[in-house]
């Protein structure tokens, strides 16, 4: 079964070298410094280049060259979406442009006070939904699964800008000892928002397999759990780089999944999570570069 580590490619080293060129020089020196950068993943970071030469080649069917240059093109974007990140969430760049796809289901979710669930997917630049979300006057509570997030999440506090006094946005980072999932209960019976991804998991998780760009593939078992467990409306939310200062953000209808009787079993699962995975895939296939998982993502992936 393949599984990732709990780290994302990176880390607060890499981001307090964003913070200090977007202060001091700007952002298209930062974007320029990005060329040498995925240059060195590109060459020394075979696992990377495995996984990811493994999307293009085999799952999209790219030629040799082909796959290669979009690997490489890949590390340049995702260097971007974390400087991207750090700009909006900083306030730092005011010059993003977005386009705003299924605002009104989120709107919905919100203005029934019930809560709900926002699941997405590490393809693209998640954090830019802040830009939605901090519209939305209602507390959203986000699950971190990385294990030096810790140390992220007090970076982004100090650049961070409050940009709604109606809207509290909280990260909610996951830990060995279980706690978070009393947060998360808390988020829930608060009837507040809760976002979270839904195509990641570490060892020792209960998961799911399914069918993903014609080949299995594993999800992990919590988030659709939870959905289903609570009963509170969920939306498929992503935000897509699509140039280079301008994103596309869409959420889904909002839809509620429940049980056939009070024992959940797996198969009151299969519905969301075949909605969830056939959501995912019309993204993944009409924004290949945003892929941002580096790890055997496939099962049977060597």
């Amino acid at each position: 079964m393949n599984s990732w580590s709990g780290k994302t490619r990176g880390g607060i080293c890499g981001y307090k070298i964003f913070v200090f060129l977007l202060r001091n020089v700007g952002i298209s020196a930062a974007y320029f410094l990005l060329n040498f950068v995925a240059l060195y993943y590109f060459f020394f970071s075979r696992k990377a280049f495995k996984y990811q030469y493994y999307l293009f080649h085999t799952i999209f069917g790219y030629s040799i060259a082909k796959a290669m240059l979009s690997v490489y093109r890949n590390f340049i974007l995702l260097g971007q979406t974390l400087i991207d990140k750090v700009c909006i969430l900083s306030g730092t760049a005011t010059h993003f442009t977005f386009d705003f796809e299924g605002e009104e289901h989120l709107r919905k979710i919100a203005k029934d006070g019930k809560g709900g669930i926002l699941l997405n997917a590490h393809i693209g630049n998640w954090e830019t939904a802040g830009q939605l979300l901090n519209r939305l006057s209602c507390n959203i509570n986000i699950l971190l699964m990385d294990i030096e997030h810790e140390n992220i999440k007090r970076l982004l506090d100090q650049v961070m800008v409050v940009k709604s006094e109606n809207t509290q946005v909280k990260i909610i980072v996951e830990k060995k000892d279980f706690s978070h999932l009393i947060e998360i209960k808390k988020t829930i019976l608060n009837n507040e928002i809760l976002v979270l991804h839904g195509d990641r998991f570490v060892p020792g998780m209960k998961v799911l397999s399914t069918t993903f760009m014609d080949k299995k593939a594993t999800f992990p078992y919590g988030p659709f759990f939870l959905a289903v467990r609570f009963g509170v409306p969920v939306s498929f939310v992503f935000a897509l780089k699509e140039r280079k200062n301008h994103y596309h953000f869409f959420a889904t209808p909002a839809k509620v999944y429940t049980p056939a009787n009070s024992t959940i079993t797996e198969s009151d699962l299969l519905p969301i999570l075949n909605d969830y995975t056939a959501t995912l895939e019309k993204v993944l296939r009409k924004y290949p570069l945003q892929w941002f998982n580096y790890y055997p993502f496939w099962e049977n992936q060597t």
